[in-house]
């Protein structure tokens, strides 16, 4: 028999509704029903949780991460995925995809197939979903090798290669299903046909790293990129007569768009123009955080190389940003802050938007009759208290 749990809250954001004075019943790891307290019957012998001075939204979903908590991502241990998965639900993250950095063949393969085998673990019945309590891991977010050198950011230039359908094969099949994004940059020779590749795999292709003019960036768009990647940073400048991957990125509605929001990635006009060119709907938050996130001051990794973290700023040794050490708690209350529109407004931006990518809109980011139980409890101030993921407390 499923256990039962009736969850009051004093207002409850699905996102695109707000019910005060609800409920959510949970049955087993799903919503059975939600709505206004006098039009939900709470079954005898249901566990009832007040919160009726709380907030809940649906949990987020962060769709490019390297790590949190003292650990990269690139591990592809248990422990490493628990770390990252226990620090995430401590922010109200509910779900993510395990992201990748540019690395050699043989390291990439191993972090893919270790990630790989991972994931489908946490998502079988008996596998390995108790040992990783915490956010759910939903795939792999590929982010090279088929980089733009000039564009790399924190990747290692050294590592960097031509655009391969052997090669992206090959990752891929380690991967073995999980992968769920592949990021490239899409001027490359040979890139449209990896990226054509790729999406007859059944995964999203992202472009980003890149120094693709207007045109380059339309061509890949026309062959099915949907997705660009930490929109700005390690982008060619937006000129008036040279307007590049950010004028096709800005202007083109095929394409959603991921934004660090952390003050330090990106000014904030150039967030309210994003986000007025795009319309809120197809903006993603994402985190991009890297090991350093959560910890102190110092070094850690990130794939095979060394960063730093100071004043919450990560580095590499050159001094270009690797990566960031927000949540995407604060990323929703600082584009809320930044843009002047409403928390409920922005909430989309962590939780409908990434799951209507990932194909998961009746099973993630909602709350919803039949979707995953995945939520996020907030204070006024929406700063998480507690988070349910899929039914089960995580805090």
């Amino acid at each position: 028999m499923k256990t039962t749990k009736a969850i009051l809250a004093g207002i409850i954001y699905t996102p695109s509704d707000v019910i005060e004075n609800g409920v959510i019943l949970i049955a087993g790891h799903r919503i059975a029903k939600v709505g206004p307290r006098e039009q939900v019957k709470i079954p005898a012998g249901t566990t009832v949780i007040d919160n009726q001075d709380r907030l809940i939204v649906p949990g987020f979903i962060d769709m490019h991460i390297h790590g949190a908590a003292g650990h990269d991502l690139m591990e592809a241990t248990t422990e490493a995925v628990s770390a990252v998965a226990s620090y995430l639900a401590r922010h109200g993250t509910t779900a993510y995809l395990a992201t990748t950095v540019t690395a050699s063949l043989d390291r990439t393969l191993h972090a893919a197939r270790g990630l790989g085998e991972i994931i489908r673990a946490s998502q079988s019945s008996h596998g390995a979903s108790d040992k990783i309590a915490g956010a759910q891991p939903l795939g792999i977010h590929l982010e090279g090798p088929f980089l733009n050198a000039k564009k790399r950011g924190a990747h290692p230039v050294s590592q960097l290669r031509k655009p391969s359908v052997e090669i992206a094969e090959r990752i891929l099949d380690a991967a073995d299903d999980t992968a769920r994004i592949f990021t490239l940059a899409p001027e490359l020779e040979g890139a449209l046909t990896v990226l054509e590749y790729v999406r007859s795999r059944g995964l999203r292709v992202g472009i980003g790293h890149s120094n693709a003019t207007f045109e380059e960036a339309e061509r890949a768009i026309a062959a099915g990129a949907t997705h660009a990647v930490h929109v700005y940073n390690a982008m060619r400048p937006f000129m008036h007569r040279d307007s590049g991957i950010i004028g096709a990125v800005l202007t083109d509605n095929r394409v959603t768009a991921e934004l660090i929001c952390d003050g330090v990635h990106v000014e904030i006009p150039a967030i309210q123009l994003l986000v007025k060119a795009k319309g809120i709907e197809r903006v993603i938050l994402v985190s991009d955080s890297s090991s350093g996130a959560g910890m102190p001051d110092g070094n850690y990794r990130l794939g095979n190389f060394t960063v730093h973290v100071a004043g919450g700023v990560c580095r590499t040794v050159e001094g270009n940003l690797a990566g960031s050490t927000i949540t995407l708690d604060a990323a929703l209350r600082n584009l809320a802050s930044f843009t002047g529109l409403s928390y409920q407004q922005c909430l989309p931006c962590a939780t409908l938007n990434p799951a209507r990518i990932l194909g998961l809109e009746e099973q993630k980011g909602v709350i919803a009759a039949g979707a995953d139980a995945d939520l996020a409890i907030l204070d006024r101030n929406h700063y998480v208290t507690q988070t349910y993921v899929r039914g089960r407390p995580a805090l």
